[in-house]
């Protein structure tokens, strides 16, 4: 009696937008009047493949060829369907046509071209055979935002979708025979609904049961799946889904509840793990359980990693065994800010650069573009500050296959720009950084593509000056042409994956950083990571981290402000359920939307200078 189990799981959020900030990286292809501006609309986005599929874990990517419906609802409620054509979403919208005040914005995929602009309610059918495209073509992805005009810093609109139907997944077997050949199996659900794009709630007319033939994952090791209405269990109670061999019917009625639910939720799975006996009834099981939290990971649980290459004997770890240490400090007094030891202002904890240490802070000049202080007009760089921290991280990891590099071509591709130095202190700043705020214009951006363009010339940086996009190739294009050491994974955040890209970058001796986004605002910032806390079962439980933004936080006016103005954050990490899973801390505005990884190339380096020789002296 205990060979039907139940399971409940999350799906993960598919295809969410991976705020890669590429607005402004692109030439105008049309005159527009100075007070207005394209907005570029960012949905995750992966080269290759040849449709928008789910993945076994509810994730997935668009392709050229794939479109979604956008809902612009002001006054007057506009539909427009949105194609991927060569990785940009078309026709490109400008600032003006999303109307004044509170921009409210519904999309959804897949695209119809028979909806009403009229409303945002969404007709939706699932196809009764989903063992081919019919599978796909069930699902629905939802995304909403409402946001200012004058939060559209940048000109990027981010958009992350989540699943808006159930997943039913069957896993069917037959002691010590193989299953029979001419099984075949049929799930019961109603075939039509509508979605309030605006909410997420459905609406599901009465109507007759469809018989839906699922997807065939494994025919010889029984495991199916369908795409499901959303809808309260009591329809199926009579009846769910069916197997039939050998001219017999056998029928699983569906329980009152599952997980302590009622009800198939939206962007949820539910497992079905069937048994036959020899005479083809299906067993019952009066208890079904939910899916069980993942095992605790031993290797990890209750560590504080650092970022290979980072951790140094004067390096502190924050005392988490003794919090009650950390000494609060008055903002008012920043030149008494401690070397050495953590701090807190406010409840903010702090580690103080000191030139010792080997991780990187470069900051924005002018974060809240007022011109009001001196230096750079780099208010929307954030991309470049972070990709400069990064590379400051592999250029001096790579060092001695650098100056092998030099020895054998030339450190200056490209004269008219000689490649800036490496160094970084507090007084100085970086040569990197300053080199991206010379050559780039001040728009919004990429770490890992920053990254990219520095190393190996990947197109990408918008620069005032033509001669830059047409003839700048990268200074270490001779042995990295085409071979990029930055990307952005395209798993969307949840404690899973971030967890598990955290991890797999420690291991492989990779650089990290992160975009957070705004929720209130709609808008994004990059940031590097540097350390990681993780809780007893081995999940991430806090970042340490670098923001670009806060060279003048502890600013006091008429002071002489002569102190440390590079600070490491530690900020606790907070998993919730819904669109947005990762937090920093309590706020509910603040989420980790993406993750960048950054690669020594190692392997790369090696098959190229065999004879040089890395000491592997870290700490770790």
């Amino acid at each position: 009696m205990n060979n039907i189990r139940i399971i409940v799981k999350y799906l993960l959020p598919v295809l969410v937008a991976v705020p890669i900030l590429l607005s402004g990286c692109r030439k105008s292809e049309a005159c527009i009047p100075d007070d207005d501006m394209y907005i570029e609309m960012m949905f995750t986005q992966e080269n290759g493949g040849t449709r928008a599929e789910i993945g076994n874990d509810g994730s997935g990517f668009f392709t050229d060829g794939d479109k979604v419906g956008l809902y612009i609802c002001g006054k007057q409620t506009k539909h427009i369907i949105l194609t991927m054509e060569g990785g940009k979403w078309t026709p490109k919208l400008l600032k003006s046509e999303l109307g004044t005040g509170t921009v409210n914005l519904s999309a959804y995929y897949p695209a119809r071209e028979d909806v009403s602009p009229e409303t945002n309610r969404h007709t939706h059918s699932v196809n009764t055979d989903q063992t081919g495209h019919g599978y796909e073509d069930s699902d629905l992805l939802w995304s909403h935002l409402d946001i200012k005009q004058g939060d559209l810093a940048g000109g990027v609109i981010e958009m992350p979708f989540v699943h808006g139907m159930h997943r039913l997944s069957i896993n069917i077997s037959i002691d010590g025979v193989s299953l029979p050949e001419d099984l075949t199996v049929t799930v019961k659900n109603i075939a039509e609904g509508s979605f309030d794009l605006s909410t997420g709630q459905i609406d599901i007319p009465a109507g007759t049961m469809k018989d839906i033939s699922p997807r065939i994952l494994s025919e010889s090791e029984g495991e199916y799946s369908a795409i499901l209405f959303p809808g309260s269990l009591d329809a199926y109670a009579e009846g769910w889904v069916e197997i039939t061999t050998d001219g017999k019917t056998s029928v699983y009625k569906a329980p009152a509840t599952i997980g302590e639910s009622s009800l198939l939720e939206s962007g949820k799975e539910t497992v079905l793990n069937l048994h036959l006996k020899s005479n083809g009834d299906i067993d019952t099981d009066p208890d079904p359980v939910p899916n069980p939290d993942p095992a605790p990971d031993p290797d990890y649980g209750g560590r504080t990693c650092w970022v290979y290459g980072v951790k140094t004997t004067g390096l502190p770890d924050y005392p988490r065994d003794h919090e009650e240490s950390v000494p609060e400090y008055s903002f008012l007094v920043p030149e008494n800010f401690p070397g050495g030891m953590w701090y807190k202002v406010s409840g903010v904890m702090y580690l103080n650069w000191q030139k010792d240490f080997l991780w990187y802070d470069c900051d924005k000049d002018d974060p809240d573009d007022s011109g009001s202080r001196p230096g750079y007009r780099d208010s929307n760089m954030c991309w470049a500050a972070g990709a400069s921290n990064l590379l400051h991280w592999w250029t001096r990891l790579n060092e001695p296959y650098i100056k092998a590099y030099d020895a054998k071509y030339s450190s200056n591709p490209w004269p008219s720009y000689p490649r800036p130095s490496f160094g970084f202190s507090d007084t100085d700043g970086s040569g990197i950084f300053d080199f991206f705020r010379d050559i780039s214009r001040n728009r919004g951006g990429s770490d890992a593509v920053g990254v990219n363009w520095f190393i190996c010339g990947t197109p990408g940086i918008s620069s005032p000056d033509p001669d830059i996009d047409d003839n700048f190739g990268g200074y270490f294009t001779e042995i990295f042409d085409n071979i990029d050491v930055a990307v952005k994974p395209k798993d969307s955040m949840n404690k899973e994956s971030l967890s598990r890209i955290i991890k797999g970058a420690l291991e492989n001796k990779q650089g990290l950083g992160f975009v957070q986004s705004n929720l209130s605002k709609g808008v994004t910032h990059v940031m590097t990571i540097w350390g990681v806390e993780f809780d007893d079962a081995g999940y991430v439980s806090a970042l340490y981290y670098v923001d670009n933004n806060d060279h003048y936080n502890f600013e006091v006016k008429g002071g002489a402000n002569k102190f440390q103005h590079h600070r490491l954050i530690r900020q606790e990490i907070k998993y919730r359920d819904g669109l947005w899973k990762v937090m920093m801390g309590n706020s509910s505005v603040h989420a980790i939307s993406s993750i960048t990884v950054v690669d020594l190339k190692r392997d790369v380096w090696q098959k190229e200078f065999p004879e040089v020789e890395i000491k592997e002296d870290y700490i770790q």
